[in-house]
């Protein structure tokens, strides 16, 4: 049973390896003259510190796909990382930082960056490509986005009863149909939540959003995957919300679903962290680098991530699901990333547990 795993695991690493260096032909040119220019004065220095250490709340074979093709353009540079979840990145990081260990160099983890930048252990880092990202922070670089779309199941709704907008799913008419997120476990509807309530900048509409997604009386839900899945069995109608490489996925694959063209995506970043005390600081600051280049948004495909550069070509992008015109909703509540369950508990709790 153990050679069989390791076997498995190995396979999936050759095809997410190969099937990134496949993307990245496809792309064309995969060259950007300001990173090209900046790699020339970073990788001899990085060259010769050797090494590059992450942290990651990412699969085993997406990063191991990842610093394989880094490993290809720069030769000379040892890779490792250490894989954990959010909270374990944070609590090992913040440790570490506290105690001066010169540990890691980056960390690649939803949220846990922005958490990390507010409490100082973070070095600040602006792109030099910063014009070709969707979402753009000037001292985390977005490597990947995270997409959220309004799903349903075509066998449980027509085309003609679904809602208009993400509002519009707070209807009474869907009530016990929807499958929901947990508001309150600073997961995808969290930041849906926070996003909404800055785009519309009106506080009483958004307030009576929440109490209408409460009063729709469904279970709520910890696992947006989970939640899915339910989707796709035909247990509820709608997922609010839903990732949208799952959603392609599964239409990939003949499941009977969809999502709603109509209402446009909610998009988050998914960002690199420089380490406050890394101790290969060049080789972070060019890997970061080469992750934003069309050449590392490839691979970023190749594993199923959403890319985060524009004009990248990918089955999950903005583009080639809503086409050139939709309006994403992002979500930049910089309170909401460095303590969602501050943020949770002033402005969704009164609402949800009322």
């Amino acid at each position: 049973m153990a050679k069989v795993t390791l076997l498995a695991v190995l396979t999936s690493i050759v095809i997410g390896v190969f099937g990134a260096e496949l993307a990245i032909g496809q792309t064309g040119s995969n060259t950007d003259a300001r990173f090209e220019k900046l790699a020339a004065d970073l990788y001899p220095k990085a060259k010769q510190e050797g090494a590059l250490i992450v942290y990651t709340i990412w699969d085993v074979d997406h990063i191991r796909s990842i610093l394989a093709v880094f490993n290809k353009r720069f030769p000379g540079i040892a890779t490792t990382y250490w894989q954990g979840t959010r909270s374990e990145i944070i609590t090992r990081t913040l440790t570490e930082f506290q105690g001066d260990q010169k540990s890691t160099d980056v960390i690649l983890s939803e949220g846990a960056p922005v958490v990390l930048r507010a409490a100082g252990a973070i070095e600040p880092y602006n792109t030099v490509q910063a014009s070709s990202l969707i979402l753009h922070d000037p001292t985390l670089p977005t490597v990947s986005l995270q997409i959220m779309a309004l799903s349903y199941n075509t066998k449980k709704l027509k085309k003609e009863d679904l809602p208009k907008s993400w509002e519009d799913v707070a209807n009474p008419k869907f009530k016990g149909i929807v499958a929901l997120d947990d508001p309150m476990r600073a997961g995808p509807l969290s930041g849906l939540l926070a996003g909404v309530k800055d785009q519309w900048k009106d506080d009483a509409k958004w307030t009576k959003y929440v109490a209408g997604l409460k009063a729709l009386n469904v279970q709520v839900h910890k696992s947006t995957s989970a939640m899915f899945r339910l989707l796709v069995a035909g247990e509820y109608s709608i997922s609010m919300p839903s990732l949208l490489h799952d959603v392609l996925h599964e239409k990939e694959i003949g499941s009977p679903v969809d999502f709603m063209q109509a209402v446009p995506p909610v998009i988050s970043a998914q960002q690199l962290g420089i380490y406050g005390k890394a101790p290969h600081l060049n080789s972070a600051k060019l890997f970061a680098e080469w992750m934003i280049t069309a050449e590392g948004q490839a691979v970023v495909d190749s594993v199923g991530r959403e890319t985060s550069r524009k004009g990248v070509k990918s089955k999950a992008s903005i583009e080639s699901a809503w086409g050139t015109n939709v309006k994403p909703i992002p979500i930049v509540n910089r309170a909401f990333y460095e303590d969602p369950k501050k943020w949770l508990d002033t402005n969704v709790k009164p609402v949800w547990e009322n």
